[in-house]
Parts: C-alpha cells; sequence; structure tokens
C-alpha cells in the first residue's frame, strides 16, 4: 500500500475556474497550471492510498456476490477510467510512467476500448495475412502484457472488452458496409448475432487475446491473472431491440445468412411448412380505419408539424401527388446539421405491444435522396424506435412504400410517426400517409418454402403472425448468441464477471438470465455532428447548460444520469461504464461529482469515464505526457478534471457518500422514475409489481433521504448541489456570489465567469473533517488552452484546440471550517508540492481561509 511519506494534521484546498478567457476580468483570474501526465509523487495530493496494495497474478478473483462485485471476502468498487485506441498500447517506458500516475489520481481500473479497431500501433491487429487471416500483432501484445502487468503492480485492475468496433473486411472474406448503414449496425454488430462466421472470429479474437500467457506476470494466462476484474463481450451491439428494418440493408452474403437461420429457427417451431402455414393463416382483421385523417395539404399541415419555421425549410401545398392525390413538397435551403432537424411528424400517437399497425404513403425527390422514417417515443425519458427505423431512398419518380409495424411496448399518446430528410438539400415531396390498425396478410409467395428454408424475411403482405415470430426469433436469437459465447469464454477459463451489452441495448431476459452484471451508458451533451459527418474533427458542437439546472432533462444529446438509475436490474451489480460531460463545455467537470453521488446512492459498483485518452498515434509522435486537452472527451491534459477525478475518488471509491437504504422495484417497461433516485435504491425486476409513485418530488427541490445530499434547480440554466458528510462536504454548480452551509462548513464564492463552479472539502483518511489528519478542497470549473478559438456560438472550438501549457482560472472562495487550533495553508503545485504559504485566520473556534486567482494554483494544504 502507498503511504505519504510524511503524515501531519493538514488540509488540501483544491480551486479552480475556467472560462472562455475573453474579457478583462476573466483574463486577470487565468494562469498555466499543469498536472503532468507522469507525475507519481507521494504527495498531499495523491489518492494511490485508495488504489491499495499490488495485485499478485494468483491472488483471488473478483466475484459476484449477491448484487456486488468482491474480492475474497471484501467487497470492491471501481473508479476508473476508458482507453481507447493506441492509448492501450503504450511503450514500456510509456507504461513505467502511466500505472503510477494513474494510481496517484486514484484510478483503481482501467476499460480496453476500442483496441479491436486498427492494426498496429494503434489497435492490436497485424495486416490481413496472404491467407485472408487477421492475426494479433506480436509487438502490440507485448505492450499490453507489459502494461497490464504494471497496472497490476499498482492495484490497478483491468476490463477487457472484447468485440467493440473491429470491421471483418473484404480482404478476410467479408462483404464491405453498404450506403445507408446506421451507427449501429456498423462494424458487424447487428449481423454477429447470428451470422457464423462472424461469431466464429469474435471466439477466435477472444481466444487469442484471453489464453494469452503473459511473461511479466509469471506466464500465466489472461484469463487466470487476478488483476482481470471485468469482461464485456459486447459494446452498444443493439439486435432484437431495433427489429428487422435493417435486413434491407445489409449485404447480400449477411440475408442470406439471416435467412438460413430464420428457417432454422421457425423448424425448430413448427412441425412442417403446412403447420406453419395454418398458424400464419389464422384469421386478422385487415387494416381498419385510418389512426389519423387523411391530409390533403392543399393549404395547411392539418395536423402534422414540422421541425423548422418555413424560413428555413420551405415548403408548398398542393402539389400534383400524382393519380390525383395532392402532395406536400419541401424544398430545404440547405442540409441541416442533423437529418432529424428536417422533420414532417406526426405526434400523440399511441400503440399496443404485439398489435400490427400498417403504413403506407407515396414519396419522391427530385434527384435520388436518401431519407429515414421511424415510429418511435422518449415516454419514460429515453428515445426508442417502436417497431420502424430505417433509411430508404426516394427517387425521382413516385413510389409506394408499405410498412407492417409490430410495436414492441404500449405507449399512449407519446408515439410519433416523423419522416426526417435532412441529410441532403434535394427537395422532397410525400403523398397520402396512412396508419392503420391491422395488417392485411397475403399467402406466401410460391417460391417460398419451409421444406427447401425458403422462407423470407416478412414484410408489409405477410400475416401479422409472421412478423410476430420474426420478434421472437430475433429475442430468441440474440439471447442464444450471448449464451454460446459466454460458454466460449467460460471454456477459455473465464472466471470473473462477464456482461454483453449495455442495458438498453438488450432484451430484459438478456441481463436477468445471462449477464453477470448490467452496464450503462451515458452523456450529457455528447458532441453532436452534422449529417454526413460523424465525427468530423472539424464540425462538432456541444451544449453548455450544466445538468445541474435541469435535473429531468432526458433528450439527446443531453440525457440526466438521474433520470437512468431506474434502469439498474433488481439482484445485479450496476456499472456505468461510460459517462462524460464533454469538452469544452463551461460545466464539464460537473460529470465527476454527479457520477460520485448518483452512484454512491444508488450503491453502484463501478464507473469508468470515458475517456483517459483515445488518440491514433503518429510515427514520431508522443501523445500521453501532453500538456493541454485535444479533444471532446479526455481527461489527459484537462487539470480541472483530473483534479476533480482524484478527490471525488473518496466520495465513491472510499464510500464516503453511505448508499441510500429504502429500495423500489418496477417492471421493466416502466422504471421508477429517476425522481426518486435521491430518496430510493431504483431497479427492475420482470415479476414486480409496476411501482406507482403517489407523491414525486418536486423536480426543483431534491434532498436525499439520509440528508447527505441536497439538489435544487431553475432549469435550463440555474441549479446547484450540495454534499454533506462526516468526511466530505461541498457545492457545485451555478454558485457564482452565494454563500453556502453544508453541516458545519461554511462557502462563499466569489464572482465567477461563466457561472459554473465546484468546492469540495474532503478528508485523506476518510475521518470526519473536523478530526481528520489530512482533507482535501476542491474548487473547480473548467480549463482553456492558450490560443483557442470559439465559434460565434461558443459551443464548439473545431480544430482550434490551442496549445499548452493549459490555462485555468481560479475565483475568489472564503472557507470557514470548525478548529480547535491555528493551521498553516500552502499553495501546491501541480504535482502537489509546496509552493508559498497563505494567510490563515483562527477566532478560536475555527479557521478561515481566503483563496483566489493571486496564488496560481489548484491545490492548497492546510497544516
Amino acid at each position: 500500500m502507498k503511504l505519504l511519506a510524511k503524515r501531519c494534521c493538514c488540509f488540501v484546498v483544491a480551486a479552480v475556474l475556467v472560462t472562455g478567457f475573453t474579457s478583462d476580468g476573466v483574463r486577470a483570474q487565468s494562469f498555466p497550471f499543469v498536472i503532468p501526465g507522469n507525475d507519481a509523487k507521494a504527495t498531499i495530493t495523491s489518492r494511490a492510498s485508495l488504489v491499495g496494495e499490488a495485485i499478485k497474478p494468483d491472488g483471488d478473483l473478483v466475484t459476484v456476490r449477491g448484487s456486488h462485485f468482491y474480492r475474497g471476502a471484501k467487497r470492491i468498487r471501481f473508479w476508473g477510467m476508458n482507453l481507447c485506441f493506441g492509448a492501450n498500447l503504450p511503450t514500456h517506458e510509456e507504461a513505467d510512467q502511466l500505472a503510477p500516475h494513474f494510481a496517484k489520481l486514484g484510478i483503481n481500473a482501467i476499460r480496453f476500448h476500442h483496441m479491436d479497431m486498427q492494426n498496429a500501433p494503434n489497435g492490436i491487429w497485424a495486416p490481413v495475412n496472404d491467407q485472408g487471416v487477421r492475426n494479433l500483432d506480436p509487438a502490440m501484445v507485448d505492450r499490453l502484457d507489459y502494461f497490464l502487468a504494471k497496472l497490476h503492480e499498482n492495484g490497478i485492475y483491468a476490463d477487457l472488452n472484447l468485440h467493440v468496433s473491429r470491421t471483418l473486411s473484404e480482404a478476410e472474406g467479408f462483404p464491405a458496409s453498404t450506403d445507408n448503414m446506421p451507427w449501429w449496425g456498423a462494424s458487424n454488430k447487428w449481423v454477429m448475432y447470428y451470422d457464423r462466421d462472424v461469431q466464429a472470429e469474435v471466439k477466435r479474437y477472444s481466444h487469442d487475446l484471453l489464453t494469452h500467457k503473459n511473461p511479466y506476470r509469471g506466464n500465466r494466462r489472461r484469463v487466470d491473472d487476478a488483476g482481470l476484474a471485468l469482461v464485456e463481450m459486447l459494446n452498444e451491439n443493439y439486435f432484437s431491440v431495433k427489429g428487422y428494418d435493417l435486413y434491407r440493408n445489409i449485404p447480400l452474403r449477411f440475408q442470406k445468412s439471416l435467412i438460413a437461420r430464420w428457417n432454422e429457427w421457425l423448424k425448430k417451431k413448427y412441425e412442417n411448412h403446412e403447420a406453419m402455414v395454418r398458424a400464419w393463416s389464422v384469421r386478422q382483421a385487415g387494416p381498419g380505419a385510418p389512426v389519423f385523417p387523411l391530409a390533403a395539404w392543399k393549404s395547411e399541415l392539418e395536423g402534422w408539424r414540422v421541425s423548422k419555421s418555413p424560413a428555413d425549410l420551405p415548403r408548398r401545398f398542393a402539389v400534383d401527388g400524382g393519380g390525383g392525390r395532392t402532395a406536400i413538397r419541401f424544398e430545404p435551403k440547405a442540409a441541416s446539421e442533423q437529418s432529424y432537424h428536417h422533420q414532417l411528424q406526426r405526434i400523440e400517437l399511441s400503440c399496443a405491444e404485439g398489435q400490427p399497425l400498417t403504413l403506407s404513403y407515396w414519396v419522391r425527390a427530385d434527384k435520388e435522396r436518401p431519407y429515414n422514417v421511424e415510429l418511435s417515443s422518449s415516454q419514460g425519458g429515453e428515445w426508442r424506435a417502436l417497431g420502424l427505423f430505417q433509411t430508404l431512398t426516394a427517387g425521382t419518380t413516385w413510389k409506394k412504400v408499405e410498412r407492417v409495424i409490430i410495436p414492441g411496448e404500449t405507449v399512449a399518446k407519446d408515439v410519433a410517426l416523423s419522416f426526417s430528410f435532412g441529410s441532403k438539400a434535394t427537395p422532397i415531396e410525400f403523398s397520402a400517409i396512412e396508419l392503420r390498425k391491422g395488417a392485411q396478410a397475403k399467402p406466401l409467395p410460391a417460391d417460398q418454402s419451409l421444406t427447401t428454408s425458403s422462407i423470407g424475411i416478412p414484410g408489409s403482405k405477410s400475416s401479422p403472425k409472421a412478423h410476430a415470430d420474426m420478434k421472437q426469433f430475433m429475442v430468441d436469437t440474440e439471447m442464444g448468441w450471448i449464451r454460446e459465447l459466454k460458454s466460449h469464454l467460460k471454456t477459455l477459463g473465464v472466471k470473473v464477471p462477464i456482461t454483453a451489452s449495455q442495458v438498453n441495448y438488450h432484451d430484459h431476459k438478456v441481463h436477468a438470465e445471462l449477464n453477470d452484471f448490467v452496464d450503462l451508458h451515458n452523456y450529457w451533451h455528447h458532441p453532436l455532428f452534422p449529417s454526413g459527418a460523424n465525427w468530423s474533427p472539424d464540425r462538432w458542437t456541444v451544449g453548455n447548460d450544466p445538468m445541474e439546472a435541469d435535473p429531468t432533462r432526458s433528450d439527446w444529446p443531453a440525457n440526466s444520469l438521474l433520470m437512468r438509475t431506474g434502469w439498474r436490474v433488481k439482484g445485479k451489480p450496476m456499472t456505468l461504464s461510460e459517462w462524460n460531460y464533454p469538452e469544452p463545455g463551461m460545466a464539464s467537470v460537473g460529470c465527476i461529482p454527479m457520477a460520485a453521488v448518483l452512484a454512491g446512492l444508488q450503491d453502484w459498483d463501478a464507473v469508468f469515464f470515458f475517456d483517459y485518452d483515445a488518440f491514433s498515434r503518429q510515427d514520431g509522435e508522443n501523445p500521453w505526457f501532453r500538456e493541454a486537452a485535444n479533444n471532446f472527451f479526455s481527461f489527459n491534459g484537462q487539470p480541472v478534471k483530473l483534479a476533480a477525478f482524484s478527490q471525488f475518488a473518496n466520495v465513491f471509491l472510499r464510500g464516503d457518500l453511505k448508499p441510500l437504504e429504502r429500495e423500489a422495484v418496477s417492471t421493466p417497461d416502466a422504471p421508477v422514475s429517476g425522481l426518486l433516485g435521491l430518496t430510493k435504491k431504483l431497479s427492475v425486476q420482470a415479476d414486480a409489481v409496476p411501482f406507482k409513485a403517489t407523491d414525486l418530488p418536486n423536480p426543483n427541490q431534491l434532498m436525499s433521504a439520509n440528508g447527505q445530499v441536497e439538489w435544487t434547480s431553475k432549469p435550463p440554466t440555474q441549479g446547484r448541489m450540495k454534499l454533506n458528510t462526516a468526511a466530505s462536504k461541498g457545492v457545485w454548480g451555478t454558485i457564482s456570489s452565494t454563500r453556502n452551509s453544508v453541516g458545519d462548513v461554511q462557502i462563499d464564492v466569489g464572482d465567477i465567469r461563466p457561472n459554473y463552479g465546484v468546492v469540495l472539502l474532503s478528508s485523506t483518511d476518510g475521518q470526519p473533517l473536523e478530526s481528520a489528519d489530512s482533507l482535501v478542497v476542491l474548487a473547480a470549473s473548467r480549463s482553456q488552452n492558450k490560443g483557442a478559438i470559439w465559434n460565434e456560438a461558443r459551443d464548439s472550438v473545431g480544430t482550434n484546440w490551442g496549445t499548452g501549457p493549459t490555462s485555468v482560472s481560479s475565483f475568489d472562495v472564503t472557507i470557514r471550517v470548525p478548529a480547535k487550533r491555528k493551521r498553516q495553508c500552502f499553495a501546491l503545485s501541480g504535482e502537489g508540492d509546496r509552493l508559498g504559504e497563505v494567510p490563515v485566520t483562527f477566532d478560536g473556534k475555527s479557521i478561515s481561509i481566503k483563496l483566489g486567482p493571486k496564488y496560481k494554483t489548484l491545490w492548497y494544504e492546510l497544516r
């Protein structure tokens, strides 16, 4: 276990604010400040004591006991970071410096993510060889071996992700991806559930990665090494949840393998072709009356709505739709930032689980162009398709489109039928859009027979019973593949907890029956990219409003973590393996206290921030030890987030914040409202009685049941939270010019521009503040590089991130803490070394310190 060289009764204070640095007042508050990427000094700012001793290769393995992770007889939590692409594979010299630095920050687990996407040196693969086989690159495997060994020597565990973003190539004998493929269909994510050749490649990679013997760990296989904590088989892999419309967009090779598996399933269910035909021929009510009146669109929208004003999206009514029909024509002036920003939509519809709907409409465009059609809902705070989400192509002649939709859930008055066409400026026209309850089935085509395994994927003319079978086939196939892959890993010797994809990517049965733990991904203001420019380095935006100001907001790209607390599966450990407020948002540091508090109250088992770093290394480049942030997600080079991460480790990893005791459980299709996430531990269970809240709290005034957390807000711009535990006390949010009483600690904050800050007092030994040997106090907001150039809306810097050393800006803050005697205060360097003394006032009952930008530091020590 790592200990400080000298123990003393002291406080540590970190005070930071970073702004746009544009006004004279803000510039006067700013100064360069860096937390070096190779800093491992045993100073007062270190949290290595929380990480603990080296992990012996033959030590106790991480297991699941009840609903939590354990190592031996002791419960274990993970406060971790993601690494992506080339960051998974540092050189030996880099690993020697990174591992102890991570431990000093309080990182006790690393999630190895996107390691399977690229060839060396930014991924683990060697190029495809002459036999069409892609093997692991020996040099990269050696780097991984050594890095893992150094992490484990410093007490840091590994969460290995298997299939994340590998795309099987034509050189390996697989078809290239087709156009109009949604992101969730890329990287073979969707086809993997049924295509045996793709599955074989996933198994081969798992075998080669996990059974490899690490020479730096006594030639122990990875699966036998106690440093391996968790295994994630898949990442953000949809299948049954999305339905089967993607079938029409995938290469013919994968269409054929889907049909083959579909026919295998049908043969197991039905005795013969005739029995299947009888089942599918059960009388079904044909399409009934329209759900909404047919719009003539002669002069107005007639119950429809569009997502832009006429000035942004000109339209023409009474267009000739052919056959005597009238149509509506849209003439976009330009492609929109997102396809759904140009949208024709019918809202406040309803649907019933398993009850078919028939959609029909006519469409044409001035030249061939894509558009999306969906039936969807955001009820409960999560957008999801309800049986239809498809990218189609409109041609230059009128075409009738028909779809049978089998909704996967019942939703009342919160369903939308939407046509999105913002990806192109090409004019598009719609006519005779009808949605009817029921579906009219036609006999199977003569060339389809179960006997010859030629039953096609159900289409608009198929029996509703065929559609119901297809949905069940997808659920069964999804569970079958996850069960098969997990069994394969067990055969390889994996003994630690295993999960598949994230909680909202699977049918509930997957989590309840197959996953050892349940995982969640969530972001507040995930970067947005224009249509057709996914992950463009120069065309992106991030929002600036803080989550503290809007606790219930749950619309992409800003999803409140509070409103996800009800998604935990009862009886399973819960992990949050991706979470961030991306840079350079004004409130980006807020992701850290928010995760520590909500995960702590809900008694979750792991938080992995996304990410510490993600890069594709260029020749001669060393991106690790930089002095500036350079992308939306990475903590590396962002001193404010690094400081907050290290000190809020006390709140979650050490357990200063005590979990809630009372529980509320509901069904997966109706989780408990996140508004109760500060008063009850929330979860779902298939056989639970649906939870009916009789008195939901005021969303703008939330208080934890144990009095440890208080959350007040005035959406959409004002909000703050208070934390009051014995060993950690603080306040954060829009706290400029406020007086804050947190228990017996007084925190008076001066002017902050822009208005966002974090202040935390936390003991380094876990004792109550008044009796602790040392304390940490953090006051933080954000940072900005020299020369960063904002756009006019101040929601992007494009590629103009600027250079280091990054600057931070502190604000005046006076902190009064009860004390029996006077103490000394010292300003600290980025490594935590003393720089100079700061005055302290003692009145016989308490000490008072006044901190501010003149000390040019993040950290202070009170001795």
